[in-house]
């Protein structure tokens, strides 16, 4: 009895282990970024759409509208596109992934976009400047929003990055950032 006692024992502290680590792998997502997951979606290893594909599959994340998505991704016309909404919970601010593929002359190039609410865009951008690995080559204004675009040369392979952000960033903004680069043949 007493051994059953303590395998059982055994089982619930292990469960109760296993909780805890599930638990704080979802609040150390929480508690990174916005820019810190656009990092690592998008622009730490360059869009990749096939694995953004296979990430928003295992994560299970619901689609985003085609009208919605096609608003965000940066090619004009692209072949292929997908977005998913990262945050579907309705307790957290939007957030949305969107990938895309098509030709830029001949070459044949992927976007990975992400784009969020309820975010600091000043902060995001600060965050974005501190990495040092893009280079500005303009920008655009419009009405109530600026359009920052900037360059980036990563193992012969240029990328072309944009930041869409409010004029006026309140600290509760909308923030759309993309990467757009010739897509990488993995082997």
């Amino acid at each position: 009895m007493r051994a059953m006692m303590r395998r059982t024992k055994m089982v619930l502290i292990g469960a109760t282990a296993a909780l805890l680590v599930l638990a704080s792998g979802a609040q150390c997502e929480e508690t990174k970024s916005p820019f810190q997951r656009f990092a690592e979606r998008c622009l730490e290893l360059g869009p990749r759409y096939d694995q953004t594909v296979a990430l928003a599959k295992e994560n299970g994340w619901p689609d985003l509208a085609e009208d919605m998505t096609m608003g965000i991704q940066p090619l004009g016309e692209p072949a292929s596109f997908q977005g998913w909404l990262v945050n579907s919970d309705g307790a957290s601010p939007f957030e949305a992934v969107v990938v895309a593929r098509g030709a830029v002359g001949p070459k044949t190039v992927e976007s990975c976009t992400m784009a969020f609410a309820g975010t600091d865009a000043a902060e995001f951008e600060r965050s974005f400047a501190s990495t040092e690995a893009a280079r500005p080559s303009g920008e655009q204004k419009g009405q109530g929003r600026v359009r920052k675009f900037f360059a980036i040369e990563r193992e012969g392979v240029k990328e072309a990055l944009t930041l869409d952000l409010p004029i006026y960033p309140n600290g509760a903004d909308e923030v759309v950032a993309s990467v757009v680069a010739e897509q990488r043949i993995e082997n």
